[in-house]
């Protein structure tokens, strides 16, 4: 992948912050909920399986979308899909920090789910992108440290907000590193494409179904057991659309980050 050689240093710069800071809302999201279980089940009244789904909608959303979202922002421009991106998590984000149940808590976490996976992509496309070949390596280094990081820190504020103030401040961080990014991208970051391969539709949508009945199926399994319908039936679906997809991949390219 040839970078984008009108690029001054600065910008460099300025990308490489907007995609670590892009990245870290996103890693931080997931660890952060993990520290007040507890306190979002007595402050919604919600239940251990409730609980869980507030987790987990996010998770599904993402694996499930990741990859379809990604070739979707190689093909057609990974900055609009970037910029959408940002606005779908930071809103989706304002909603959970302000849920007043159950049920608006796991949608806003899912729509979550939705805008991390057509950033998590796109923030590693933009950055190949962007560097040379020299530079690339280093660049690269930096983005995964920053994935590493993303979750102790989500971890740590986490626990000084349930400590000192209330789980709903768990959203602070991540909402205010997507308006950081989300400006610096809006001002930096080229729309960068590849010019070759056509996207695959069937790939994408067998893809989808194959990443999240599997997640569906092992997340309602210990609860439910695993002959229950809603266990047993999207593991098989994603079984059967994973082998799908393959032999729609034998036919049809599609495109990678």
């Amino acid at each position: 992948m040839s970078a984008n050689k009108n690029l001054t240093e600065r910008q460099k710069r300025n990308i490489l912050i907007a995609m670590c800071g892009a990245l870290i809302a996103v890693v931080a999201s997931v660890s952060g909920l993990n520290v007040a279980q507890r306190e979002i089940a007595e402050s919604l009244g919600a239940s251990s399986g409730d609980v869980l789904w507030i987790i987990n909608a996010y998770t599904i959303a993402l694996a499930s979308l990741l990859m379809p979202i990604g070739a979707i922002g190689d093909k057609w421009g990974r900055r609009p899909v970037l910029l959408t991106g940002l606005v779908i998590f930071g809103v989706a984000s304002v909603a959970a920090a302000v849920a007043p149940s159950v049920g608006v808590m796991i949608a806003a976490r899912a729509l979550a789910g939705v805008g991390a996976a057509m950033v998590m992509p796109v923030t590693l496309a933009v950055i190949t992108s962007s560097f040379s070949d020299e530079e690339r390596p280093r660049a690269i280094g930096i983005w995964a440290g920053f994935s590493g990081a993303g979750g102790i820190l989500g971890l740590w504020m986490s626990a000084i907000m349930v400590d000192f103030f209330s789980w709903r401040w768990l959203f602070t961080l991540p909402i205010a590193m997507i308006i950081v990014s989300g400006a610096l991208s809006f001002a930096v970051v080229p729309n960068s494409r590849e010019s070759q391969g056509r996207f695959d539709v069937l790939g994408s949508i067998f893809s989808a179904l194959a990443i999240g009945g599997l997640v569906f199926g092992i997340h309602e399994g210990p609860e439910k057991g695993w002959g229950d319908p809603l266990a047993l039936y999207p593991v098989v679906i994603g079984g059967r659309s994973r082998s799908s997809r393959s032999s729609c991949g034998n036919d049809t390219p599609t495109t990678r980050s």
